[in-house]
């Protein structure tokens, strides 16, 4: 073969590798490219998955959030919450506000709370003590404005007491006062509740306690006012009849009858409710078993006083 055409053959031997050489070339190009897209599309899946897992995970916080203020939420306070305004028959020491005088159990035979009338009645009736304002000795006369001394019953300070440190108020006040005011001799007065009293020294019985009531529907517009009357007094007699007690009379010649009707008289022209504890259970012939002193409630008394505030006060509840 001529030497031309070896040369030829050659040529062609290398164009052919040089364009097989081109072509592999070509191919691993377009695998690289694939190579590329597929990596990038795997990636941008990820990612779109991580985003719809990141939206999941905030709206399950969300829920959560959610579920846990409701969890959280406060429920409504229903409870009805009771003050009273009274002397020694309703004190027990630890119950009423510092400063004020205790009786029971000091004194007396009332030894535990649960015997007191007031707590067997909120037990009885599912309420709760606002504040107890009862202080040992005072009476509903005095003067007005006194703030320091708990002895008069119808000072702006022994009225402002009935409202809770935490500000709550009551939704029932009952006033259980005038026991001293016939021990005491305090005149009985004639304020049938329509005449006002003014601030002062209130030397009577009638004005003190309009007074009172004046104040406490002004104080607590929404409380119920329950006012109770005196229970049955004795005084020591020579026991000839077999009973140790006899009507106590002050030097008036008054008893706790005549005050018990001067509260009904004046509750009932202020559209208070009365709880007429002349007629509880508590007499003359079973005192012996009622009180202590002629006064000062034993448990039994203690019982009727309670069931007796049960049947004669209708609470209004929301």
């Amino acid at each position: 073969m001529k030497k031309k055409h070896w040369l030829i053959i050659a040529l062609i031997a290398v164009l052919a590798a040089e364009i097989g050489y081109l072509g592999y070339c070509i191919v691993q190009y377009f695998r690289e490219i694939a190579w590329e897209d597929s990596v990038e599309a795997e990636r941008q899946n990820e990612e779109d998955d991580e985003d719809e897992d990141e939206d999941n995970r905030g709206e399950d916080e969300d829920d959560g959030r959610e579920d846990t203020t409701e969890e959280t939420e406060m429920p409504e306070d229903t409870s009805v919450r009771l003050s009273i305004l009274g002397d020694s028959l309703s004190t027990f020491e630890g119950w009423i506000p510092e400063g004020y005088s205790v009786f029971f159990p000091r004194s007396g035979m009332i030894t535990d709370v649960s015997q007191t009338w007031w707590m067997q009645y909120m037990e009885a009736e599912d309420l709760t003590l606002c504040v107890n304002g009862s202080s040992s000795g005072c009476t509903a006369a005095g003067d007005s404005r006194n703030a320091d001394d708990p002895k008069n019953g119808c000072s702006d300070s022994r009225i402002a007491a009935l409202k809770a440190a935490d500000g709550a108020m009551p939704d029932i006040i009952i006033v259980f006062m005038g026991t001293n005011d016939l021990l005491n001799d305090v005149p009985l007065g004639d304020n049938d509740g329509t005449r006002e009293v003014q601030e002062g020294v209130i030397d009577n019985f009638s004005d003190a306690y309009c007074l009172i009531l004046d104040k406490l529907q002004k104080s607590y517009p929404d409380a119920q006012i329950c006012c109770c009357t005196l229970a049955p007094v004795g005084a020591w007699g020579d026991g000839s009849d077999g009973n140790p007690f006899v009507t106590l009379t002050n030097s008036f010649g008054l008893t706790a009858e005549d005050y018990s009707q001067q509260i009904r008289v004046i509750a009932g022209s202020k559209n208070a409710t009365v709880v007429d504890l002349m007629d509880c259970g508590i007499t003359l012939d079973n005192l012996i078993e009622m009180v202590s002193d002629g006064v000062h409630f034993t448990p039994a008394g203690m019982e009727c006083v309670a069931r007796a505030m049960e049947e004669q006060i209708e609470i209004k509840r929301d």
